[in-house]
């Protein structure tokens, strides 16, 4: 399990990170400062007593366990504390400051005291913060009782236990800073954990949405390739056979042109495959309009109605809807040539559906065994095939259904939106 060190180092980049690294060394440094310096103040200020020899040893234990505090503490953590023995050191330091402070009157070597109990305010965890503040007091209660009597402190000659509580409630307010400070440092620490995580969380969602537009793009290429060489070897195989085994030119260079007209197609709709999977397809009546326009410059008569207020739909939707459309006009092409088709879009409250209508009882009867193998989608020849159109809808929510009507076809489909 990465800790929150870690987390919050790996969290940090670039100049940053070496901003917040270099202050981190520099709070450690300015402990480290801190002992000379406050050493210094209790040789020039603090008052004379009479136990300079317990002082100076106070003093001296303090620095040796503050040296120790500073070795295990880590350098480069935001973290204080440094486990079990870095804790007893500053229980040391508490007992020792604190007696320290108390034992010539109350004096400099607070400032030791008021350190290491807001070190152990920011760990915010009971039992470090209780044992360093419980050390601590009782430092404070035996330079008190050795002290005794009046003590010399900030406000003039007062006994030793008003000094004794004035300092206990001092350093109470101390921790509670440091706690303070340390939850602070945790939901920091949190919100650097919370945006890595969505950041991760974001780069997941590119990759499978990424690999979801390949498995889209390979699904529409493999469509379109496979209805046109599908196509395409029907056409130039017929075409082979009428010129080796009956020498008709005529039939064969008939079905050579189809082939081409086949490809020219493929062609077209692998450029409008790749138009609506980078979303530059017009709107779907748009979409819908251009196809009725090309089956009209073919000889054929569809008429084309929109009703209720168009919207926008999925890419996947909207090319689903043009894949239905363009394998109904094409099978009324090939089984009600010269006969009027009607393409209705329909836009409800929550569905877009599409129907396409023609009068090809021919095709009603060509499909009426398949029909009936698998009710409600007709297995239609040529095209992208209605059931695989089905299949398509079927995970986009949407439905599809195709069989005949009275004195026709109808294709049926419908999608949310």
């Amino acid at each position: 399990m990465v800790g929150p060190d870690a987390l919050f180092a790996s969290a940090q980049r670039g100049p940053e990170r070496w901003v917040h690294v270099n202050l981190i060394q520099i709070s450690w440094l300015v402990r480290a400062a801190w002992l000379p310096l406050t050493l210094l103040l209790v040789v020039l200020f603090q008052q004379s007593g009479s136990y300079p020899v317990v002082l100076a040893g106070l003093l001296a234990a303090t620095s040796v366990f503050w040296i120790a505090w500073l070795w295990v503490r880590p350098w480069r953590s935001p973290i204080p504390g440094g486990g079990v023995v870095a804790t007893l050191l500053l229980m040391a330091i508490a007992a020792t400051s604190g007696a320290a402070t108390m034992i010539d009157g109350p004096g400099w070597s607070a400032n030791f005291t008021a350190i290491v109990v807001l070190e152990a305010g920011a760990t915010v965890r009971t039992r470090p913060t209780a044992g360093v503040m419980l050390m601590a007091g009782v430092g404070l209660g035996l330079g008190t009782w050795v002290h005794g009597g009046n003590a010399d402190g900030l406000w003039g000659q007062l006994p030793a236990a008003f000094y004794f509580v004035f300092y206990v409630i001092l350093f109470g307010f101390v921790a509670l800073a440091g706690v303070l400070r340390g939850l602070r440092r945790e939901q920091l620490v949190q919100a650097e954990r919370l945006a890595s995580q969505r950041q991760e969380a974001s780069k997941q969602r590119e990759q499978a949405a990424a690999l979801a537009e390949r498995a889209r793009i390979a699904r529409e290429i493999h469509d379109i390739l496979a209805h046109s060489l599908a196509a395409l070897s029907i056409q130039l195989e017929v075409a082979d056979a009428l010129l080796s085994e009956q020498k008709d030119t005529v039939r064969a260079l008939d079905h050579v042109r189809q082939a081409h007209r086949l490809a020219d197609e493929g062609m077209e709709e692998t450029r409008r495959a790749i138009d609506a999977l980078r979303s530059d397809t017009p709107p779907l009546p748009d979409a819908l309009a251009a196809m009725v326009g090309g089956y009209r410059r073919e000889g054929g008569t569809v008429s084309m109605y929109v009703e209720g207020s168009p919207r926008p739909l999925s890419v996947s939707a909207g090319l689903a809807m043009l894949r239905i459309a363009q394998e109904a006009l094409s099978n009324a092409h090939k089984y009600a040539a010269g006969k009027p088709v009607e393409l209705r879009l329909r836009y409800g409250q929550d569905r877009v559906t599409l129907i396409v209508t023609d009068n090809s009882i021919e095709m009603a009867a060509a499909d009426a065994e398949v029909t009936a193998q698998s009710p409600g989608i007709a297995g239609v020849s040529g095209g992208y095939g209605l059931a695989g159109m089905h299949e398509r809808l079927r995970l986009l929510g949407g439905s599809l259904s195709a069989g005949p009507v009275s004195g026709g076809w109808a294709v049926h489909a419908e999608v949310p939106g």
